[in-house]
């Protein structure tokens, strides 16, 4: 089930929100806490067994996904600062940490996250900028080079911000 087209309307999280999701090894969901359900309007049975990029938002660059996935698979903690969409096409803008999950032998099993809204209307504006620029970008070539493409530019567009890493800029929003 994929969400309605895009409405432009925020979402705004309010501070009691938290949002936790957990997926297999693939990504799938496997589990939503009922305050995905109520920010997102995706029910269990919506999400459950659905990739996890359910609620992706086309304006967030698929390199910037890349970064997050690439650091859970290797079992590092990762942090986002991520726009996502409900079912109703609304958006909303979170905190994320993600990490992985192990079984005794330490083998990655599945992953978790864990996000809260991100408040801060200046913040917002330049993750909404930045997000643009390198989505820009991305767009401009076929879909196997977009993320080497946007990669290029993003860390381009940090450097210039005095960030040498995507978290270190994702920080900031804490």
């Amino acid at each position: 089930m994929q969400p309605e087209k895009l409405s432009g309307q925020e979402r705004e999280l309010k501070e009691s929100e938290i949002i936790s999701t957990r997926t297999d090894h693939r990504g799938v969901i496997t589990f939503i806490n009922p305050m995905f359900t109520k920010v997102t309007g995706f029910t269990k049975e919506d999400a459950i067994g659905k990739p996890h990029n359910l609620i992706r938002h086309p304006d967030v660059p698929r390199c910037v996904y890349k970064l997050l996935w690439d650091e859970i698979k290797q079992g590092n903690k990762f942090f986002a600062v991520t726009k996502n969409r409900c079912k109703n096409g609304d958006h909303y803008w979170t905190l994320g940490y993600f990490q992985a999950e192990t079984n005794k032998d330490g083998e990655i099993t599945g992953f978790r996250s864990t996000r809260h809204g991100l408040h801060d209307p200046k913040l917002k504006k330049d993750f909404d900028q930045l997000y643009k620029q390198v989505r820009e970008e991305e767009l401009q070539y076929p879909r196997p080079q977009q993320i080497d493409a946007g990669m290029e530019l993003l860390y381009k567009l940090l450097k210039k911000r005095g960030f040498d890493q995507y978290e270190a800029f994702a920080k900031q929003a804490l």
